[in-house]
């Protein structure tokens, strides 16, 4: 007998709490004293609230934590991960997964922002820039979850499981792993009677080894989001001509399953049938979404990194859209492993240039050096020629609406007003702060016809010394920073996308503000509190 079994049962239990739950279940089988303390709920507990923001005092309505986290396996990421954005073209989504106790399953649902009631009003510090004011109301849309996982859901995917098994066609029986679950997220009372109907269905998917990732892959989570996994991230190939049907894009065993990302089929069927045997079906506009998370880390905000965090912006035409502000690690940034966009640090370096031009013409004598701005910029005639420049050009917006601006490369020089920066004496008191250093990105998680999910919108390379421009001294922005950066622009379908100069107004850690400077117009951006959402009812 092991001597493990000789242990009191308190001291048994304290052991088996470090076992993961696929671990308890492999225990559980080696003897019938270990299988009894196998099934002690007080060891689920702890693995269901793992995997949500909410932590559960009760399993009801299942009998234990153990059945609770038994019903639910595989699919607990979804939960824990929370946020997941998808890939849909252009526009993308954004979703929120929980648990619900009152309906036994996991759910996700979109979140919507409203711009609200906002105002125009002219700049103090230059009376022809305009200022949108912004006040958004971020909800959940209840009306229809997009994702809903019950027994129900698993109880048919059980039936369509012994259906191919039972299949002259089908090699034995599929792999749990593999099947795709069908979801009951619409409403489709008429399907019986004839009509129409849209159908949804749930699938696992198989991480792509990061070896074969490059710059060129098409994958989701885009590389410029920081996904959760070793070596940068999980993430899964983005693209098939068979819609993901084949078994490469599916994991047959649980270690090859992805964590980070899944996907949801989705199409419209018709049918003429009713009671009619003889009626026929047709099924039409079927795609597929494959959604992906971020690392959590990467938008949890701490005292160094204030602003990391899930924002919802003012895209004027657009709508309201939101993003992730990043603030990645210096060291990151040192190693070249976050490179600035080739558009993006051309024209930095091009705003750089004029601003010591011009802080040598007022006779400055002290400069802040090049290698302290953080940049990591390739020499300008590496990329484009000496006697380049980027020129702004507006661009009439297909909708009619708002103009878009585009950055043309002309062979002549074009001169790019960039206001000066203020010199060290003028840096606020708390310019040392561990705060005010390092770069941020904000990356889109949904989109718009022209910056589409997945691309960066704006980049402020140094938030420090380096990258000040000014304080702000007008009542709306007083004591504000305000650092240099560019913003991304392109023409609708995200043709000739480019960079313009522009300025980011750290307002506070929950709010920004961006200076465009081609449009003469400022946008502001609102972090999220999505805590408060996981709880609507």
């Amino acid at each position: 007998m092991s001597p493990l079994l000789d242990l009191p049962a308190e001291l048994i239990d304290h052991i088996l709490s470090y076992v993961t739950p696929l671990d308890l279940v492999s225990v559980s089988w080696t003897c019938r004293l270990l299988h009894e303390h196998c099934l002690t709920d007080s060891l689920w507990h702890p693995h269901v609230n793992a995997n949500l923001p909410n932590p559960l005092s009760s399993p009801s309505p299942y009998p234990s934590f153990r059945a609770l986290y038994t019903a639910h396996h595989p699919y607990w990421f979804l939960t824990r991960h929370q946020l997941w954005f998808a890939d849909t073209p252009h526009t993308g989504k954004l979703l929120l997964a929980r648990y619900s106790p009152q309906r036994a399953c996991i759910e996700a649902y979109s979140l919507n922002a409203e711009r609200g009631a906002h105002t125009f009003q002219f700049w103090e510090h230059d009376r022809e820039v305009i200022i949108h004011t912004f006040h958004p109301t971020v909800t959940l849309d209840l009306n229809a979850p997009v994702l809903k996982l019950d027994s129900a859901a698993y109880f048919r995917a059980e039936l369509l499981r012994n259906q191919l098994a039972s299949d002259g066609s089908s090699a034995g029986m599929p792999s749990k792993l593999q099947l795709e679950i069908p979801m009951s997220t619409y409403s489709n009372s008429r399907m019986a009677h004839g009509g129409a109907a849209l159908y949804s269905q749930f699938m696992l998917t198989r991480p792509l080894p990061p070896h074969l990732i490059s710059r060129g892959t098409a994958v989701w989570p885009p590389l410029v989001v920081p996904s959760p996994g070793p070596e940068g991230g999980e993430r899964t190939r983005n693209e098939s001509v068979q819609l993901y049907r084949g078994i490469s894009h599916k994991p047959e065993r649980w270690d090859e399953a992805s964590q980070t990302t899944w996907r949801l089929r989705r199409w419209m069927e018709f049918t003429s049938r009713g009671h009619d045997p003889l009626g026929i079906n047709l099924r039409v506009g079927e795609d597929v979404t494959t959604f992906g998370t971020l690392d959590m880390s990467a938008y949890t905000p701490t005292k160094s990194k204030p602003w990391q965090g899930i924002w919802v912006g003012d895209y004027s035409g657009h709508g309201c859209e939101f993003l992730v502000v990043l603030q990645p690690d210096e060291e990151e940034v040192r190693k070249g492993k976050r490179p600035l966009p080739q558009q993006a640090a051309v024209l930095l370096r091009e705003m750089e240039e004029r601003d010591r031009w011009q802080r040598r013409e007022m006779g400055e004598e002290e400069e802040i050096p090049v290698a302290q701005s953080n940049l990591l910029l390739p020499e300008p005639s590496d990329v484009l020629p000496s006697d380049s420049a980027y020129h702004v050009v507006n661009v009439p917006d297909d909708d009619g609406g708002e103009e878009v601006a585009l950055m043309e490369l002309l062979a002549a020089p074009h001169h790019v007003e960039t206001p000066l920066r203020f010199t060290s004496e003028d840096e606020p008191a708390d310019a040392d702060d561990d705060a005010y250093r390092g770069r941020i990105e904000a990356v889109k998680l949904t989109g718009d016809p022209n910056i589409p999910r997945g691309e960066y919108t704006f980049i402020a390379p140094d938030i420090g010394p380096a990258g000040l421009v000014r304080v702000a001294t007008e009542e709306m922005f007083r004591g504000a920073r305000v650092v240099r950066s560019v913003g991304h622009i392109a023409a609708r379908g995200f043709r000739e996308d480019g960079y313009t100069p522009s300025q980011l107004i750290l307002v506070s850690h929950d709010t920004l503000a961006q200076y465009w400077e081609a449009f003469g117009h400022i946008s502001f951006y609102k972090r999220v509190d999505i805590k408060p959402l996981l709880k609507t009812e």
